[in-house]
């Protein structure tokens, strides 16, 4: 997946876990479609759903400085790669007057410190085991 494709699943997590909504892929689907763009995968806005992410990034410089392949012979199961490379546009009713729709609104693409993270349950820094309660100082 490229990287403006995880910038959305990223951006639509913590907009879900900051409005106490359990981010599901059925939910995301609702306002993200699947496409296939030089070879990448990634997600573009699902035209009749409203739009939660503003200002997305244009691209990421260097980004493949840093991609890397799995040789197939290293990974131990059989893995289905989807082939196509025409995705087939999906129309999925758009649930306006569900509470979940409702909370989730239009929200700028920004950086957050660590801090923010682990009070959105999202830090891959603090263990999941910890019984310590997150602080967050203004």
């Amino acid at each position: 997946m490229s990287p403006p494709g995880m910038v959305r699943v990223q951006h639509f997590e913590f907009l879900c876990r900051a409005h106490d909504i359990e981010p599901t892929v059925e939910r995301f689907r609702v306002f993200y479609q699947l496409i296939r763009n030089m070879g990448f995968y990634s997600f573009s806005s699902r035209g009749s759903a409203k739009k939660i992410l503003l200002n997305p990034p244009e691209s990421f410089h260097d980004w493949k400085q840093n991609f890397f392949f799995i040789r197939e012979d290293f990974i131990p199961i059989a893995m289905t790669f989807r082939a196509p490379d025409v995705i087939e546009k999906e129309e999925l009713a758009i649930p306006k007057k569900e509470d979940w729709y409702v909370k989730l609104i239009s929200t700028p693409n920004r950086v957050f410190g660590e801090n923010v993270l682990v009070a959105a349950q999202m830090s891959d820094q603090w263990p999941q085991d910890s019984e310590e309660v997150p602080i967050l100082k203004f």
